[in-house]
């Protein structure tokens, strides 16, 4: 796999746009954190904080299948320094004003969420174009699921290290930098510039989601976000649990090392989107053990392991499912799924701790990996189906 992807990465402008697409994870992975801390300093409460990054999640999600849209219509460049302007303004109106009243803080953080920008999904649209339908290509989907757990391991790192040897104010205005000045030059590369959107079909209202498989992707992808938020729920209640609060960044680490290990693996065949959604439920199981501390994060490790190459089959999915024309929405609805099933995650397993023990999380996990395996077998004509489609040129 290292070898397919320098092979990518010799491609012309490939480390530019991989580079940038990694400091947007970055950022992203960086901002919530950064919020909270800005907010609660400010405010002396969490309520109001998870209010400001509550909202900021919801904007996300509400806005990020309308931006993909508007990719899909007017191409990538004008809409990426749009949502650029957009997304780092309103975060650093934030960090200006934190003092602002409550509601003007929430609607800056909806503004931002909201026009969070897609470089994500544009990197895919021109890792088609750059790459066809191959190898190289099967191997950019790894390499875009190895990216995103180094955004979610490093980013809280980043945004943390900030704020201690700065002020929380710092580190969100350093958040929407990075996010504004990585976005702005992804847009500005040739290949993002040259990149046009194909021939649409007739789309409507539903746009994506009138293809069979891309409602299956969401469905699934929504079941794994839950499985996923309550992992994260299960390593902080299991750290507490044991008297070391600390140690959940050491879970949440040995899971998100786990996923890049994954990513390293051959290949897999699309056609094993069902076996390996099952496969997650296998690597959950463990951690119902009891078993010490350095063996539980051991364990969370080989939880991990098969999240990147059902990430990258899932890319591969959406990019083969999408109908013509609206290839960039469709991953801006199977990003949006995941992220709101971990939201839906951790507040599922944030109660049954409550009203039991940190096990309990591991059982949320558990249920929500079962209904995305069962919503990929029995949607499995449609995602077959799509499996053996040819990619579009978007």
């Amino acid at each position: 796999m290292v070898r397919l992807w320098t092979a990518v990465l010799r491609r012309p402008y490939a480390k530019a746009l991989a580079g940038a697409n990694l400091l947007t994870r970055l950022s992203a992975g960086a901002v919530a954190l950064a919020l909270v801390l800005l907010v609660q300093q400010e405010r002396g409460s969490f309520g109001a904080a998870g209010l400001v990054a509550g909202v900021f999640a919801v904007g996300t999600g509400a806005g990020a299948p309308l931006v993909g849209r508007l990719v899909d219509r007017f191409g990538q460049t004008r809409v990426l320094l749009a949502t650029a302007v957009v997304h780092g303004g309103a975060l650093l109106a934030v960090a200006w004003r934190p003092s602002a009243p409550l509601a003007v803080l929430m609607v800056l953080a909806g503004a931002a969420g909201a026009a969070r920008p897609p470089v994500a999904a544009c990197m895919r649209g021109i890792w088609i174009a750059l790459l066809g339908d191959g190898p190289q290509l099967r191997a950019s989907y790894r390499l875009e699921s190895a990216l995103l757990e180094v955004g979610f391991i490093a980013g809280p790192v980043v945004a943390g290290a900030v704020v201690a040897v700065g002020r929380p104010a710092l580190g969100l205005a350093l958040t929407a930098g990075l996010a504004a000045l990585a976005t702005v030059g992804f847009a500005l590369l040739p290949p993002a510039r040259a990149w046009r959107p194909p021939a649409r079909a007739a789309r409507g209202v539903l746009g994506p989601l009138r293809s069979r498989a891309i409602l299956s992707l969401v469905g699934s992808r929504t079941a794994l976000g839950v499985a996923i938020g309550a992992v994260q729920v299960a390593a902080a209640a299991f750290a507490t649990a044991g008297g070391r609060a600390g140690f959940a960044g050491v879970l949440l680490g040995g899971f998100a090392a786990g996923s890049l290990l994954g990513s390293l693996t051959p290949h897999v065949s699309p056609a094993a989107f069902g076996a390996l959604s099952a496969a997650m439920c296998v690597a959950f199981a463990p951690l119902l053990l009891p078993v010490g501390a350095w063996w539980l994060a051991a364990l969370f490790v080989l939880a991990g392991a098969p999240l990147a190459p059902l990430n990258a089959i899932a890319y591969e999915l959406t990019d083969r499912a999408a109908p013509a024309g609206t290839g960039t929405e469709a991953r801006m609805w199977t990003g949006t799924a995941t992220a709101a099933g971990t939201a839906l995650g951790s507040a599922l397993a944030g109660a049954a701790v409550d009203g039991a023990s940190a096990r309990s999380a591991v059982l949320v996990a558990l249920g929500g990996a079962a209904v995305a395996a069962a919503v990929t077998l029995l949607s499995r004509r449609a995602v077959t189906s799509a499996a053996a489609a040819p990619l579009p040129t978007a």
